[in-house]
């Protein structure tokens, strides 16, 4: 018999049920602070377990699955929110502030979703609803793509390193500037062609492959 995670982790000893949620805890606080280059022993060290332990529980990459999960049911809530406002181009506003907010409090954000291509689909499958519902009621610029979102979005964050300690909230200026270029009122259509999602995701993995393993090749 084959038990699924969840059962796996129902079956544990409490001893090892605290150890892995200690673990759990300290990789997403190490995560956050330090991005997604942090090591399994600063990761143990803050969880007050052994290496082994935390080899024994977790490769680095089910720590980033299990913390991706956690992240993506909180955003999920948040779209499916957003879906809901009368107002579309106020659901898409609320949506792409929650992520970028919830970035300031956590550096590996940004990284997490270029690592897994299931991962960024399930992202980009939130935001195609939101963008579609602010466009077809003519608010948002008809031309826009998700790509162009998410990079764009992508760009915002990567200022909250420079600003983040002279001046905290210096990205809701930066992300009111990029939302205000997406409205319809903008006639003039956009330059160049939109990237597909299949280069987005080839750039993405590449950026990931830098970020999470020091250049080597994700499987």
């Amino acid at each position: 018999m084959v038990l699924k995670p969840a059962e796996q982790v129902r079956c544990l000893r409490s001893d090892a049920r605290e150890n892995r949620d200690r673990i759990l805890a300290a990789a997403a606080q190490a995560f956050a602070d330090e991005g997604l280059s942090v090591s399994l022993i600063e990761i143990a060290r803050r969880a007050g377990v052994g290496n082994a332990t935390l080899h024994r529980n977790f490769t680095k990459e089910q720590l980033i699955d299990e913390l991706f999960q956690d992240w993506y049911g909180r955003r999920q809530a948040v779209a499916e929110s957003a879906l809901a406002d009368p107002d579309p181009w106020h659901g898409l506003v609320s949506f792409t502030e929650d992520v970028l907010a919830d970035g300031t409090r956590n550096q590996a954000i940004g990284a997490l979703l270029a690592v897994c291509p299931d991962w960024r689909k399930r992202f980009r499958d939130l935001m195609t609803g939101l963008l579609a519902r602010a466009q077809d009621s003519g608010q948002a610029r008809g031309d826009l793509t998700v790509a162009d979102v998410t990079l764009a979005l992508l760009g915002v964050a990567r200022t909250m390193a420079i600003t983040s300690q002279s001046s905290p909230g210096q990205w809701r200026r930066h992300l009111a500037i990029v939302l205000d270029g997406m409205k319809a009122q903008h006639t003039e259509r956009l330059p160049g062609l939109a990237h597909s999602q299949h280069q987005l995701d080839c750039d993405l993995r590449e950026w990931s492959c830098q970020v999470l393993r020091g250049g080597s090749a994700l499987p």
